[in-house]
């Protein structure tokens, strides 16, 4: 009796454990292992292999890398919502800093990303930190600024070709005030941002056979305030024209241009950049023209293109060139934000 006592107890205790490990059977995939919880800070977790990609642009407060963030990130979002899944960040120093970009793609290789895109501020500074990059697996996409080194892909200004349709506008604006000769002032970024060297030597380029004269470049770092100033002691040095070669540096420029011009001065500027301030430059008259880029596409594209590499397919353009317009008063209107 006591035996058959102890077995029904044995056999009780036993039906409930094995009712116990059902309930747990049911939240748990086959293999025993629950699913890794998924990290994504742009948002949806769609299905599909998980890709991360790194957007690294030269900073933060210029509105020409505002735009080309806002533009990957609503890819990335239309992406995720058709089922891609997407993990994506953007780093950016807050002021144009080549250690702090070395940093941040370090921080990108160190943290899994499977593609980089990058605008670099020096064609050569960033090289060892991108090598480690390639070195690991991870793509390599260029946006606006390139390095030495082989990307996967590029989708960038021709920036050579743009600067000269800035120095064929100065001529023609030069050609209308009957100037056939004098100095003009040239204002940059930063001294290896291969965008803006191109940019100025498309500049020069145009002016080559005439008798006008290149000032030396000077360098603002993109910094408005500081390429003010910069361009006012261009005007004391008696400029006869100042181009700018970015939003900063040609904000600052027209800037000093406004004030010169107020004080009986009749200095031409054309420059760079689709900015809120520069079109108001152009609406107001002290700026003739600008070069409008489309930061909007080359943050699209580049998104496409990872995700396309990401997947294995072949880019069908691995080259590309975004485009420029001129800007004047003419148009200005249709190249509000």
């Amino acid at each position: 009796m006591k035996k058959l006592l102890a077995l029904t107890l044995a056999l009780a205790m036993s039906l409930s454990l094995a009712a116990c490990g059902n309930g747990d059977k049911s939240s748990t995939p086959a293999g025993g292992s629950n699913p890794p919880a998924a990290s994504n800070p742009s948002g949806s977790n769609a299905g599909g292999e998980s890709m991360k990609i790194t957007l690294i642009t030269m900073d933060q407060m210029d509105v020409h890398w505002v735009k080309l963030e806002k533009a990957a990130r609503a890819k990335v979002e239309e992406l995720q919502a058709s089922g891609v899944n997407i993990e994506y960040n953007w780093l950016a120093p807050e002021k144009k800093d080549n250690a702090q970009q070395i940093q941040m793609i370090e921080t990108a290789t160190n943290d899994g990303s499977d593609v980089i895109i990058i605008s670099v501020n020096d064609s050569t500074a960033c090289n060892d930190a991108l090598q480690a990059a390639l070195d690991k697996g991870i793509k390599l996409i260029y946006v606006d600024a390139t390095a030495s080194l082989e990307p996967s892909a590029t989708f960038a200004t021709d920036n050579y070709a743009a600067g000269a349709q800035a120095g064929e506008a100065m001529k023609g604006y030069l050609a209308d005030a009957g100037l056939t000769e004098g100095v003009i002032g040239i204002v940059s970024a930063q001294a290896g941002v291969q965008s803006c060297i191109d940019r100025v030597d498309g500049f020069i380029s145009a002016f080559e056979g005439t008798s006008f004269t290149m000032g030396e470049v000077q360098y603002s770092d993109g910094d408005a305030v500081k390429a003010q100033e910069l361009t006012n002691a261009l005007v004391q040095d008696g400029i006869i024209g100042v181009y700018g070669a970015n939003d900063g540096a040609t904000n600052g420029a027209a800037n000093a241009v406004k004030e010169a011009n107020s004080n009986g001065a009749n200095i031409l500027c054309v420059g760079f950049d689709n900015s809120s301030s520069n079109r108001a430059h152009v609406r107001d008259g002290e700026m003739l023209a600008f070069m409008a880029q489309n930061p909007n596409v080359m943050g699209e594209k580049a998104i496409e293109a990872a995700v396309e590499l990401m997947q294995g397919k072949t880019l069908s353009e691995t080259q590309v060139d975004t485009g420029v317009s001129v800007v004047t008063k003419d148009n200005v209107d249709q190249f509000e934000d």
